[in-house]
């Protein structure tokens, strides 16, 4: 028994269309400015800080703290964007060997695990933040730390969202 193997893109009926929802339109261009602000941010703060010490002996006093949160940031924003994108780490060897009205199950199946693990660290994210504020700690010049981290819970509960909303769109078409 020889079974046809045929190459998959489980993402191209699942990503997130940002015309099925205005709201999520919205959200990605939020999304899309954040992460180049943040971008812009960090090769601006890091270039300025490298020339400074270079040419005038100078530095900006807390920036390694500020160059630290961005980069958390940043990773956090580009993790929410490949979720978006749907561009996310996946193992998919099992799945190029199942027929197509398998892969759209086994996928939704994973798409709500993965939901279901971002929820619990989400609300993992907003007990740490609510330490920190406790705490009291300032992570550069005047910020307080629980304000530099928001990146967390923010992003998980995002995926979260997204998680189920792929779920969804593979459970609904069946062509995915």
């Amino acid at each position: 028994l020889q079974q046809k193997v045929t190459p998959i893109d489980p993402t191209t009926s699942a990503r997130i269309s940002p015309d099925s929802i205005p709201l999520m339109r919205i959200l990605q261009q939020l999304e899309d400015l954040l992460l180049l602000s943040l971008v812009t941010g960090l090769v601006l703060l890091t270039c300025g800080q490298i020339l400074l010490r270079n040419f005038f002996g100078l530095t900006f006093p807390g920036n390694e703290s500020v160059v630290r949160h961005l980069v958390l940031w940043i990773g956090m924003a580009g993790a929410l964007t490949a979720t978006r994108l749907d561009k996310h780490i996946r193992v998919d060897a099992v799945l190029r060997f199942l027929p197509t009205i398998y892969r759209r199950f086994v996928l939704a199946t994973a798409d709500l695990f993965t939901a279901s693990l971002c929820a619990l660290l989400t609300i993992i994210a907003w007990r740490f933040i609510s330490d920190e504020r406790k705490f009291g700690a300032l992570a550069f010049f005047d910020v307080p730390a629980w304000i530099a981290q928001l990146c967390f819970p923010l992003a998980f509960g995002l995926m979260t969202l997204r998680f189920l909303h792929l779920a969804w769109c593979r459970l609904r078409d069946r062509d995915s």
